[in-house]
């Protein structure tokens, strides 16, 4: 009997011990869904956080808070696309120019039926009922309670809160799940694990990447040209920068902006409540004897009397450089934690079948940081867009070779990685009027991404100058950016009515994006298809005519601890790519 007692007892402690461990998983907020019928989608270790960048805080209700969850459908036809890709992109093929439309694309590579009803019946079965296919028929969205997504994905959330700029987002460190019948369906889901770059605010009037402060002498109404270098200059003596002047450097003639086909358009991509003042264009505009025009169309939150320094650059000079071309503005206001705004910002593009031609974006991250899913997901986006036709630019990034936190090897920056993308670089004007190679240019050789024919031999030979230099930092047969360079300091622009200079390549892309704009109104005047993927006819007219580039063999892109960065060379190289546009002369070769 007090054996049977004993067993008793025992029984009891084994069924409280089992329900103690349930109630810690509901406590801790992890799906009990045993993980043997689940499979990891991304990453199968637990996300590293850089703790002296970001703090992690408890989430103080998550029952009330909110986060917005994209599921990337899997897409066919994958192959078959990359392969037109290249085909159309090329100036040597038959098939060069000859575009699909929108809804061509989005034929091609819709996701099976049985994808989206299979996700879609997940969702369901998980008591969430409210959710959106997206126009390109590949991506599910939806925005739920932080304790639904933590019991769907089988993760735990916290409130992420960056420490210098104080922007938070609700993200996990746990690497997701999903039920084992679903990983074919699902390429990643956005709003888990992933948090942006984060870069501090330029201050109003005050010191802007550490080169310059408010021009006291130009906060006047009259209308300025170019500066007078010996009278007007930045602190370390190099010029200011004018859309003028930048003009006047890169042999932009006045009959080559002479935009007038309607057919023409451009666009810049905003992100994190970066937003857009009507009356600082309309007034940059005036100060630098600028046509008058507005922008055509504005997508997405925008608050007038709240503008970004990074819109204001954007926006003025891509239509400083390609007046008369109809401008957008793509903006995803970040407005919540549970955003994630890149993601948000190329769901609604692949939405949208009316898109500009050319796109500028200044937003880059560490490759590293990015799981190969959402990269190569994200590749896929790049391609439809260039199988349409149009051109997307990026920023190469303003961190140099980047470095890894042991110092021992360099650390690319994508999107501008990307193979289907124009990374732009940076060159600063010195006061003795020399262009040189800035030290913050983003550029190196891509962990992810093989090398494209297109810059094979240009790679290669930089590979081979560099004679066993430096081999263990890099990947020796990644793709190569950036592709070509613009200036990246001392540019001025107007924010909230007065003017100041600014630095970066956020400041090259749109200079080049709108040159881009220039290139597709005189192919179009021509009856000529746009420039699309422009990379593959770049390069070709590099080797072809080597005069349509100013080569930059001066500089250096060392970062942090990795001391020493590549360095500018004759010809292609990791700091300037092919060099500064002579786009009077470049220009002349698009058009062949």
């Amino acid at each position: 009997m007090k054996i049977k007692f004993n067993l008793i007892l025992i029984l009891i402690f084994l069924i409280l011990l089992i329900l103690n461990v349930d109630c810690k998983k509901i406590k801790n907020k992890k799906h009990i869904t045993p993980q043997r019928l689940r499979k990891f989608v991304e990453h199968s270790k637990p996300i590293s956080l850089n703790k002296k960048v970001w703090k992690i805080t408890e989430i103080e209700n998550a029952f009330s808070a909110q986060i917005e969850l994209t599921f990337g459908i899997k897409q066919r036809n994958l192959q078959e696309l990359e392969d037109f890709v290249w085909r159309v992109s090329d100036p040597n093929d038959s098939m060069y120019g000859n575009y699909k439309t929108f809804q061509e694309v989005k034929q091609w590579v819709k996701p099976m039926d049985e994808s989206i009803e299979s996700v879609k019946n997940w969702l369901i079965e998980n008591d969430i009922t409210e959710f959106t296919v997206t126009e390109s028929g590949d991506f599910i969205r939806t925005t739920i309670s932080i304790d639904k997504a933590e019991r769907l994905l089988s993760v735990r959330y916290n409130k992420m809160v960056h420490k210098l700029t104080k922007q938070s987002f609700f993200r996990s460190l746990d690497p997701y799940t999903v039920p084992r019948e679903l990983y074919d369906h699902i390429d990643f889901i956005g709003g888990v694990n992933h948090l942006p770059l984060l870069a501090p605010r330029p201050k109003e009037g005050g010191s802007i990447n550490g080169i310059g402060y408010e021009l006291e002498s130009l906060t006047n109404n009259k209308q300025i040209k170019s500066f007078n270098e010996k009278k007007v200059a930045a602190r370390n003596g190099d010029p200011y920068l004018s859309p003028d002047l930048i003009r006047k450097e890169m042999n932009v003639s006045q009959t080559s902006t002479n935009s007038t086909h309607l057919g023409n358009s451009q666009a810049i991509a905003q992100f994190l409540k970066e937003y857009f003042s009507p009356s600082d264009l309309k007034n940059f505009q005036n100060r630098f004897g600028l046509k008058q025009e507005p922008v055509e169309n504005i997508i997405g939150p925008n608050q007038n009397l709240n503008p970004g320094i990074e819109t204001a650059l954007d926006i003025q000079y891509i239509m400083a450089m390609a007046p008369n071309v109809s401008t957008w503005i793509v903006s995803t206001g970040g407005l919540h934690e549970g955003q994630e705004p890149f993601l948000d910002w190329l769901v609604d593009l692949s939405s949208n079948p009316n898109l500009p031609l050319v796109h500028s974006i200044s937003y880059g991250d560490d490759e590293s940081s990015i799981g190969l899913a959402y990269t190569d997901r994200v590749d896929t986006e790049f391609k439809k867009y260039a199988a349409m036709g149009k051109t997307i630019v990026f920023s190469s990034g303003d961190f140099g070779v980047g470095c890894n936190d042991a110092c021992d090897s360099f650390s690319p920056g994508w999107p501008a990685s990307s193979r289907f993308v124009l990374a732009i670089g940076g060159v600063i004007k010195k006061k003795d009027g020399t262009i040189i190679g800035d030290e913050i240019s983003g550029g190196g050789f891509s962990n992810y991404f093989s090398r494209p024919w297109y810059q094979v031999d240009e790679c290669s030979s930089y590979i081979d100058w560099l004679n066993g230099s430096l081999s263990s930092f890099y990947n020796q047969s990644g793709r190569g950016y950036p592709d070509i360079s613009s200036f990246s300091e001392n540019v001025i622009i107007l924010y909230k009515d007065k003017l100041m200079p600014i630095g970066g390549t956020s400041a090259s892309a749109p200079i080049i994006a709108g040159l881009l704009s220039l290139i597709n109104d005189q192919r179009l005047q021509k009856n000529q298809n746009p420039i699309g993927f422009f990379n593959p006819l770049l390069y070709k007219i590099a080797r072809d005519y080597p005069n349509s580039f100013l080569d930059i063999d001066f500089g250096e892109n060392n970062y942090k601890c990795c001391s020493n960065g590549f360095k500018s060379k004759n010809g292609w190289d990791p700091v300037t790519g092919l060099g500064l546009p002579n786009f009077d002369e470049l220009v002349k070769h698009c058009l062949e």
